[in-house]
């Protein structure tokens, strides 16, 4: 990233710019960054996602734009870490400041050269032409001072990102990770989803697994026994799952699974497979050895639909569940 000579760089923001002017890409440090790298062509698979979500959304919304960021630039906890909160508000503000410098020598450029070409049409003196010359050879020294510069800050930028990232890529995994049962936890598994829908079709499918009466549990055993049968639970899930499944607690007794090239009907024979597996279970409270009440589960399916975006997909895999509790629970429940 950033490697380029000034002229290649120069090259790059004039034609980075009119095209986030174009999409209304806010100009904010990241979105200069992402645009640089996608017009350098230097990422083919950064390239790629961006292309599907262009054809999908018809723009890049903001949190795609922050997803594509953390994935490919920047680590998404970055901003999380107290004792780097420093340096990175000052590497922002750098960014700010020289992105928007960069701009404005840029466009003045532009104008200036414009206003030659109007000039060129009426002067035939030589040293009139002598004089526009050297206006235009001033305009480019100084629209080229201002490339050079931006692209040495962004080469700063990036070798100071580039030290920290293995320091914070341990915290990355921590705040993608549920402290009870190490799976994905919620946030682990929308960006497990992010990351796959743009390469997906009619085949990425969602469960979400819920545990049936788990306050009836908590209360008749203890919330030591609840935790302990989530722990259990999601061991069970790991062992009935694809390899290639992610998966995730999602909150209390509720786990989602996102299930890539899987469609409807292969989808809800594992979801129903799950659900089997569950309801058989003889399950012991390990600290009193009591043989807990018979357990069962619901499943919400959902398999992605035509253009149908992240929430979208969640929300109907939610609706689905809902509908299997209020119909008896310990069953599947999807579209037809």
């Amino acid at each position: 990233m950033f490697q380029q000579s000034t002229e290649q760089a120069n090259e790059l923001m004039q034609t980075a710019l009119p095209l986030m002017e174009k999409l209304e890409v806010p100009p904010t440090p990241s979105n200069y960054g992402l645009w640089y790298e996608y017009v350098s062509n230097t990422n083919p698979r950064l390239n790629k996602v961006i292309d599907r979500a262009l054809r999908r959304f018809g723009n890049l919304p903001d949190f795609v734009s922050k997803e594509l960021f953390n994935e490919f630039l920047l680590p998404d906890q970055f901003q999380q870490a107290p004792r780097h909160e420093k340096t990175l508000q000052t590497l922002t503000e750098t960014l700010t400041t020289d992105a928007t410098h960069i701009s404005t020598e840029l466009s003045t450029f532009n104008k200036n050269l414009e206003t030659a070409k109007k000039a060129l049409k009426f002067t035939t003196d030589s040293k009139q032409l002598e004089k526009l010359a050297g206006f235009l050879e001033n305009s480019a020294f100084k629209a080229n001072q201002a490339i050079s510069h931006f692209d040495q800050t962004l080469s700063d930028a990036q070798a100071e990102l580039t030290a920290l990232r293995s320091e914070l890529n341990q915290l990355r995994k921590s705040n993608e990770r549920d402290d009870l049962t190490l799976l994905l936890n919620n946030k682990g598994f929308e960006k497990a989803l992010y990351k796959k829908l743009p390469h997906a079709e009619d085949d990425l499918s969602v469960l979400l697994i819920d545990i049936d009466n788990l306050g009836d549990i908590n209360r008749e055993y203890d919330i030591k026994a609840g935790d302990g049968l989530i722990r259990f639970m999601a061991k069970l899930l790991l062992s009935l799952l694809p390899e290639n499944a992610a998966v995730a607690r999602i909150d209390g007794g509720r786990f989602g699974v996102l299930l890539n090239e899987t469609e409807l009907a292969e989808a809800s024979r594992l979801a129903e497979t799950i659900r089997e597996s569950i309801s058989t279970q003889k399950i012991r409270y390990k600290n009193t050895k009591v043989l807990l009440r018979s357990v069962t589960a619901s499943v919400g399916v959902a398999t992605l639909l035509g253009d149908e975006t992240p929430k979208a997909l969640i929300e109907r895999a939610e609706h689905y569940l809902t509908y299997a509790k209020r119909s008896g629970k310990n069953q599947i429940a999807h579209h037809e």
